[in-house]
């Protein structure tokens, strides 16, 4: 089977993988912040990465990049949102030979000393207690020459404790991904398809539908310009479709400058970052504005995050 015919064929199977998922999805978001990203360079970049993912945080955006990236690759990031949030990620990839890659990613989400009040007209809290939900992801990444596969397995862990602490186990969902190049890798294109059956808490969580297309430009500072579609198939009253657009500027391979929006029809998001690379160690900034969007009740502030990457 030759190229075009068996990226034809991966294309169409992830195409009738997802009319065949989607019948399992309804109601709410049971778990809306593990479709945040990962890693403040994506983040620089307002998430377009689906078409560049070529790093530790594939097993997050798309695990078909898992086989591009290097030998052996970490990243640790953190974040911190409004009322005591905590968004933390760790992943770590290993190459298995010279066409595939091993990864395994943690994804924590939490909020610590929230009050518990009978009523809302009470004065002080009767008790305090905390809220975490992990997601611990095993992926796999095939090149196939111009042509790269991937597919992620989540499990969720979801704790929530007023005394005594109740824990909840739940099915992430397979991810699956897609990632090629194009004209001597100055074109790529990807698709991944996530949260493929994943549940928890008895609520599905949405299917997720990512395409994504970059362009590398320039030769010796390269700059890379990337846009992404988004649709989560779930039905809440904010729009689920958005755009993401991000470029990155890599002076020397040393020093990148990032910037990127992301817009639906009632929100408008603002991102900006740079990073710092030197013998394989690389340190990412990223911020995100406060949003400008319909619905105040979800705004927030500037966040900030930070990640820590190692790659030989």
């Amino acid at each position: 089977m030759g190229k075009k015919q068996l990226l034809q064929l991966a294309i169409v199977s992830l195409i009738l993988t997802f009319l065949f998922a989607q019948f399992s999805f309804a109601g709410v978001n049971a778990a809306p912040h593990l479709n945040t990203g990962a890693g403040a360079r994506s983040l620089g970049m307002a998430g377009a990465f689906t078409a560049v993912a070529n790093d530790a945080t594939s097993t997050v955006w798309n695990p078909a990049g898992l086989s591009v990236a290097k030998d052996l690759t970490f990243t640790l990031a953190t974040e911190r949102l409004d009322f005591d949030r905590k968004h933390n990620f760790m992943a770590a990839v290993k190459k298995l030979g010279e066409k595939s890659a091993l990864g395994f990613s943690v994804v924590s989400f939490g909020v610590d000393g929230i009050e518990e009040r009978l009523t809302k007209d009470d004065i002080s809290a009767k008790s305090i207690f905390n809220y975490s939900m992990h997601a611990f992801a095993l992926s796999y990444g095939r090149s196939l020459g111009s042509i790269n596969l991937g597919t992620s397995l989540r499990i969720l862990t979801d704790q929530f404790g007023v005394g005594t602490d109740e824990k909840v186990n739940g099915f992430g969902g397979v991810s699956i991904g897609l990632l090629g190049h194009l004209y001597s890798n100055t074109v790529s294109y990807g698709v991944v398809l996530k949260n493929l059956f994943g549940s928890i808490n008895e609520s599905s969580l949405p299917a997720v539908l990512d395409l994504g297309v970059a362009f590398s430009l320039l030769q010796r500072n390269m700059v890379t310009f990337a846009v992404d579609l988004e649709r989560e198939f779930v039905d809440i009253e904010e729009s689920t479709t958005s755009a993401r657009i991000g470029i990155e500027y890599l002076i020397g391979n040393t020093f990148s400058i990032r910037g990127g929006t992301k817009a639906t029809s009632d929100r408008l998001s603002l991102y900006g970052g740079f990073g710092v690379n030197v013998a394989g160690l690389q340190v990412d900034y990223a911020i995100k504005l406060a949003d400008s969007a319909v619905h105040k009740l979800n705004d927030s502030g500037n966040i900030h995050l930070v990640s820590l990457s190692y790659s030989y």
